[in-house]
């Protein structure tokens, strides 16, 4: 099965919109979808960017396009009263689930997501992250032991600096056999670049 890394951050209004239309995505393209949340902030770093709100001019306009872009595709939303924020306790315990179990790992991803961009928790506490793996019976003193270590701590830079090395600067990044989609309005784009793929091969 042909597979889709799909790169996001915890904090990102439009990784979030993304998430919560890749089951159907994954149905439908019959592609297998790597799900691989990274630190953008790191990215941010290297481009010289801001979070989007904080941009003069652009910040109006991402506020109202993320509330749109929401509403078309009726996906509960708001704005954080913490936004944006450093999604290192989620990233590193995301990580910690894949090891063992990817698609509970997908789940808490969602819950995360959700948490966040529609119930408005404040997800910068741990505590919240923590309360999200209780709804999937996940035992919290392990949670909270794999977020301290260093395997995980480092994995989460390692899976960061290999996203900015193959060109990820944004959330949601998108790569299908190495052609780069960024945001989540390319999505439609990635869908057709798919089944042109697929299409080409199958002949």
């Amino acid at each position: 099965m042909s597979e889709v890394s799909f790169y996001f951050d915890f904090s990102s209004p439009y990784g979030y919109l993304a998430a919560e239309q890749m089951d159907a995505f994954e149905q439908r393209l019959g592609v297998s979808v790597i799900w691989r949340p990274f630190m953008i902030g790191a990215a941010f770093k290297q481009t010289g960017q801001s979070p989007l709100l904080d941009q003069p001019i652009r910040g109006p306009y991402f506020r109202h396009d993320m509330e749109r872009c929401a509403r078309l595709k009726n996906i509960a939303f708001r704005i954080p009263d913490n936004f944006p924020y450093a999604a290192l306790v989620p990233t590193r315990a995301y990580y910690w689930l894949e090891e063992n179990s990817p698609k509970l790992a997908r789940l808490f991803a969602k819950d995360i997501y959700r948490g966040y961009f529609a119930d408005g928790l404040d997800m910068s506490d741990p505590e919240n992250v923590f309360a999200a793996a209780t709804r999937h019976s996940i035992d919290v003193s392990e949670m909270r032991a794999a977020v301290e270590s260093q395997k995980w701590k480092d994995h989460v830079r390692k899976v960061t600096e290999d996203a900015i090395a193959m060109g990820a600067f944004g959330s949601p990044f998108f790569f299908y056999e190495d052609e780069p989609f960024f945001g989540n309005d390319r999505m439609d784009q990635l869908e057709q670049w798919i089944s042109l793929s697929k299409g080409t091969q199958d002949s």
